[in-house]
């Protein structure tokens, strides 16, 4: 199989294999002048034009006819076959080969058939990706001169350009996450193109980053004032006053971006939850009421209890079942959080076993505001890039309408009062909520619910989660200290990440050290 590239360094082959010595730089540089335009006639005066300009040597003539030899001695000698040859026609010279065989053409013809059928399809981005996945590097590698520069500017255009109306059709299309990274990846190497900028910022609007689409019209106002006086063109400041005020409408000028809410992850990094497997499978399921509403599935239980880690460990493991969106929002229920792990992470263990200057303080962090009911509402929405238009009286009713049928997972880490989970009732009919609470019994009057009550761990438990974290070895080596440590902290999880992290820092210190210093300190 014959195989001329040219989008990356010029190479001929006679098959998939075997890379064919061009010779030198000059002949070289011809060949691939004769490749670009493949099945077409170019004369002798242009190829003496485009290899040396306007002062050719007086012999350019005789080395080009020199040049067009050695290459046709080259195709004849390499299995190129009789469909690969190199003509005199017309007077000039024809490279002739299967438009298959150049890789620039296929990509021109992979290109024009995405064009053809329609931005919106994803046949389009298929055949668009097919054409990008052609290019092997810098076009026209190794050729050096005028006409070369030239040119690879042209082609390196040419696949800009197929590289933005991909991108468009897949954010038209929805657009994966991934996608951010190639959209900034771009925007770094070509920060002055409006379309390139345009994409980027849809992108981010998309998945919920409104903040970094905003930065991002910015730096390119600042640069087009800076560089060249001017403003962003009209469609690229209607982007971003759409995104401002997340207005959704329609946008022939580029890629739709509010034709359906943004997509949040928002989830905090899960912690495994060791001993609660029962717990998280009384959380999976469809769960519904009788008149269909959903409920609002709720973990209760004391502070370090692992609310929180077993709220964040099912709605990472669910994530996949709430496409639209993952919402977190800490609601500060609990005020000031400190407890009885606090204490031992500022426990004096024995000097003599202490690494030197080194002493452990946890402050407890200070009360913040409590969100109010309203404040919920609005931060879900924001999530979701809505904004709650200027003057609207009825935000809970504008949030039903736009909650309505989202797939949306939205967690309420330590819910302060329950005028914070009522604001958003009855819920996204096709999504969830999940609450964490100290107390229960503050959603009295409110339903339906499924309640899952978190108590401390058992020894079993806890000394499986001590030896997630500090390895069986040493907590099968001193088992009574172990059992002093998991009783000193209640049982909690929490406490006893605490003690682990205490001992993991120090390797040297034996457990039972630790578990003295613990009871010294009250815990």
């Amino acid at each position: 199989m014959v195989l001329v590239q040219l989008l990356g360094p010029v190479e001929y082959r006679a098959d998939t294999e075997k890379h064919i010595d061009l010779g030198q730089t000059k002949q070289r540089c011809i060949f691939a002048m004769l490749a670009v335009n493949a099945n077409e006639v170019v004369m002798p005066d242009e190829l003496i034009d485009w290899t040396w300009g306007a002062e050719p040597p007086q012999s350019a003539r005789n080395m080009v006819h020199s040049y067009i030899s050695r290459l046709r001695g080259v195709l004849e000698n390499t299995g190129g076959g009789p469909e690969t040859t190199l003509r005199r026609r017309h007077g000039g010279y024809v490279l002739e080969v299967d438009a298959d065989a150049v890789d620039l053409h296929r990509f021109r013809r992979s290109v024009a058939r995405a064009r053809a059928v329609g931005p919106d399809t994803r046949s389009a981005v298929r055949l668009f990706r097919e054409a990008l996945a052609i290019w092997r590097g810098r076009p026209l590698g190794g050729i050096a001169g005028e006409w070369a520069e030239r040119t690879r500017r042209l082609l390196e255009r040419e696949r800009l350009s197929a590289l933005v109306e991909c991108h468009e059709g897949e954010l038209r299309l929805g657009g994966r996450a991934e996608l951010l990274d190639e959209l900034y990846a771009l925007a770094d190497q070509h920060p002055d193109n409006e379309l390139v900028i345009r994409n980027l910022m849809t992108g981010l609007h998309r998945f919920g980053r409104r903040a970094e689409a905003i930065e991002a019209y910015e730096a390119l106002r600042r640069r087009l004032a800076d560089r060249l006086g001017v403003d962003p063109a009209q469609q690229t400041t209607a982007l971003h006053a759409r995104i401002l005020r997340a207005d959704p409408g329609p946008d022939t000028s580029g890629p739709s971006v509010d034709a359906a809410p943004t997509v949040p992850r928002q989830l905090p990094r899960g912690i495994r939850c060791v001993g609660r497997e029962q717990e998280l499978a009384m959380f999976d399921g469809s769960v519904t009421a009788a008149d269909g509403r959903p409920v609002v599935r709720v973990v209760e239980g004391p502070a370090g209890i692992g609310k929180t880690a077993l709220a964040v460990q099912w709605a990472h493991r669910v994530a996949h079942r709430f496409p639209d969106g993952q919402i977190f929002v800490d609601l500060h229920g609990s005020g000031v959080r400190q407890a009885c792990a606090e204490l031992v992470a500022s426990a004096s263990v024995p000097q003599a076993r202490t690494e030197p200057g080194r002493r452990v303080r946890a402050v407890a962090p200070g009360r913040e505001r409590v969100p109010s009911g309203d404040d919920v509402l609005r931060f879900v929405l924001r999530s979701l890039g809505v904004s709650v238009p200027q003057g609207e009286r009825d935000t809970a009713g504008f949030a039903r309408n736009v909650l309505k049928d989202l797939r949306i997972l939205v967690v309420l880490d330590d819910l302060a009062s329950a005028e914070q989970l009522e604001a958003l009732l009855p819920g996204p009919s096709a999504g969830a909520l999940l609450v964490t609470t100290r107390d229960a019994g503050r959603l009295a009057g409110i339903g339906p619910l499924r309640t899952v009550g978190l108590r401390e761990l058992s020894i079993q438990q806890a000394r499986r989660m001590l030896s997630g974290i500090l390895g069986e070895r040493r907590v099968e080596q001193e088992p009574g200290a172990v059992a002093r440590i998991v009783e000193l902290c209640g049982g909690t999880p929490r406490a006893l990440s605490v003690a682990a992290e205490q001992a993991l820092v120090r390797p040297w210190l034996p457990l039972a050290d630790l578990a003295e210093a613990m009871a010294a300190r009250g815990c």
